[in-house]
């Protein structure tokens, strides 16, 4: 019974997903065709990826990217993130598929990150990952020098 429970919850939040990037695409505002210049500091470092998690793997990952030059920013709540901040890469390594799911799908879709690489919990959501064309990272024994690795050689 649980096992129904939960395939009609995530079956729930792929219909209304699906549903919101219609009513998004029909609904562009006018303003995203007007170009918008923002000022560059030299002196301001940018942030090249955004790693989502809850755990100290992301400080891990984060510190192996800085070792290969990359800056990283930690993002541990996904109400805190700043759309208006633009990153090369994101990789989420949250417990939970639905949150990786989520934010790359804000990230692709809202602020235009190319390149992605998620951690896969859970091996029967393996084909929503699929389906949604995000790459993915399936084993229980992943270290956090695979994700850097598997990332430095997308990038």
């Amino acid at each position: 019974m649980d096992y129904i429970i939960v395939i009609l919850l995530i079956v729930i939040f792929f219909i209304g997903f699906v549903f919101i990037d219609k009513i998004y695409s029909i609904a562009k505002p006018v303003e995203s065709t007007i170009p918008v210049f923002y000022p560059t500091y030299p002196n301001n470092i940018s942030n090249d990826v955004l790693i989502y998690g809850d755990s100290d793997f992301c400080i891990d990952i984060s510190n192996i990217l800085e070792q290969n030059r990359l800056h990283s920013e930690i993002l541990y709540d996904i109400n805190n993130l700043d759309k208006s901040c633009s990153y090369n890469l994101l990789i989420a390594v949250s417990k939970s598929d639905l949150d990786n799911l989520t934010i790359c799908a804000i990230g692709t879709k809202m602020m235009g990150i190319k390149k992605v690489l998620s951690l896969c919990n859970q091996q029967y959501n393996k084909k929503i990952y699929e389906e949604n064309s995000i790459p993915y990272l399936c084993n229980s024994s992943i270290s956090a020098s695979d994700i850097a690795l598997t990332l430095l050689k997308i990038s």
